[in-house]
C-alpha cells in the first residue's frame, strides 16, 4: 500500500482523473455504489472482462487495444503496480479500462452484479506454495462458486501460471466447486508477454494455461455487503485502565479473527486511546484504527475512525467488542451500550 494513502484512492504524484477530456481510469471503489453501474461508468453497453493482478498493465493495455469494443476492469493490491499501470494506460490513451486497488474476492462480490462479467483472467497469481498457506490461494472452490454468480452462463476463468502445483490445485478446486468445467485451449500469445511471464521464461520455467467454463445456474448470488447508516460503536463510563504495558490480543470471531496490535494513550487536549487493529476474514483483510474517546459529560465512545473507509463486516463489528472488553477488563470502566 506504499503508493496509495488509502485503498482505492489515487496514488501520490498522480493527478486525479477529473479532466473533462480524459476518462477516469483509477476508481475509488469503496466510495462507489455497490454493485457498480459499469455501463454508466464506461458510457456504453459492452462485454465486461475482469483481470486479477494486472502487474504493470502491459497485458491489460494490449488486450484493451486489441478489443476496443469490450470493456476491461483490472484489480491489483500493489500500490506500485497500480501507479505503473495507470501511467501506461494514460500514456497510451486507452479509454476502455478501469483499474482498482482492491482484493479480488471482496471486489468480485461487491462491485459486480449477477451475470455482469464475460470473463475473469488470473495471470501468474501468488502460488502460496506452502501447504499451510493454501487457504490464501485465490482459485479455491468458494471463489469459483462466487465467480459463477457474477459471470454470464458459459463465462470463463482463464489462468496462466508458472507453478504446476497451483494449476493442479485450481483444477481440483474447480471440480470440487461443482460449477466449473475445464477445457483445453491454447494461450493467447500476449498472455506470455507479461512482466512475470517474461521473467519466468528467461529462467527456463515452463508456463501453463488453463480455462474453466462456469455455469452458476441455480446458485444463490451473494449480496454486496450493505453500507451502514450507523457505524458500530459502544458507550462506556468510568476511569481509563491503568498504564500497564499492553499485550497483543488475538481473538477468534464468528467469521474470522481480530488482532489488536497495540494501544496508545493520546497526547494532547483530547482524552482518548487509539487501537491499531487487523481483522482477518476469509475474503478480506482490513487494517482498522479504533478510537475510545471521552465526550462532554464524561461518557466514552468506542468507534471506528473512517479514514480507511472500512467495509463493515461481522469481524469489524467484533473488533469494536474486543476493544470494549479490553477497556472494561481494566477494572475502571463499564459498558452502558453495545451497538455493534
Amino acid at each position: 500500500m506504499a503508493a496509495a494513502s488509502a485503498v482505492g484512492d489515487p496514488a501520490p504524484g498522480v493527478a486525479p482523473d477529473d479532466a473533462p477530456s480524459a476518462p477516469r481510469i483509477l476508481l475509488p471503489w469503496r466510495r462507489l455504489a455497490h454493485p457498480v453501474d459499469w455501463p454508466a461508468e464506461f458510457g456504453r453497453e459492452a462485454p465486461l472482462h475482469l483481470e486479477v493482478g494486472f502487474g504493470d498493465g502491459r497485458y491489460t493495455a494490449a488486450r484493451a487495444l486489441a478489443a476496443p469494443g469490450d470493456d476491461h476492469v483490472g484489480l491489483e493490491v500493489s500500490g506500485t503496480s497500480v501507479l505503473r499501470a495507470l501511467r501506461r494506460l494514460r500514456r497510451e490513451g486507452i479509454g476502455n479500462v478501469r483499474i482498482l486497488k482492491a482484493p479480488a474476492e471482496i471486489a468480485v462480490r461487491q462491485l459486480f452484479a449477477p451475470a455482469a462479467l464475460a470473463s475473469i483472467t488470473v495471470n501468474f497469481p501468488d502460488p502460496w506454495p506452502k501447504e499451510r498457506h493454501a487457504r490464501h490461494r485465490l482459485l479455491r472452490a468458494p471463489f469459483f462458486r462466487l465467480a459463477a454468480t457474477r459471470l454470464v452462463t458459459g463465462g470463463e476463468i482463464r489462468l496462466a501460471s508458472d507453478h504446476l502445483d497451483y494449476v493442479a490445485f485450481a483444477r481440483e478446486e474447480a471440480a470440487r466447486s461443482g460449477v466449473a468445467t475445464r477445457v483445453a485451449r491454447p494461450a493467447p500469445p500476449e498472455v506470455f508477454e507479461t512482466k512475470y511471464a517474461l521473467k519466468w521464461r528467461a529462467q527456463g520455467k515452463p508456463l501453463h494455461y488453463q480455462v474453466f467454463v462456469l455455469d452458476g445456474a441455480g446458485l444463490p448470488a451473494p449480496e454486496p455487503l450493505g453500507r451502514q447508516a450507523r457505524m458500530p460503536h459502544a458507550l462506556l463510563d468510568g476511569a481509563w485502565p491503568s498504564d500497564a504495558p499492553f499485550e497483543k490480543l488475538v481473538v477468534a470471531a464468528p467469521e474470522g479473527h481480530v488482532i489488536v496490535h497495540e494501544a496508545a494513550r493520546a497526547v494532547g487536549e483530547r482524552d482518548r486511546w487509539w487501537f491499531r487493529v487487523t481483522v482477518d476474514e476469509p475474503e478480506l483483510v482490513q487494517q482498522l484504527l479504533i478510537v475510545a474517546q471521552r465526550r462532554a459529560g464524561g461518557e466514552v465512545i468506542v468507534r471506528l475512525e473512517s479514514f480507511g473507509d472500512p467495509l463493515i463486516t461481522p469481524t469489524v463489528r467484533a473488533a469494536i467488542g474486543v476493544v470494549t472488553d479490553w477497556l472494561v477488563a481494566g477494572g475502571g470502566m463499564r459498558a452502558t451500550a453495545r451497538n455493534y
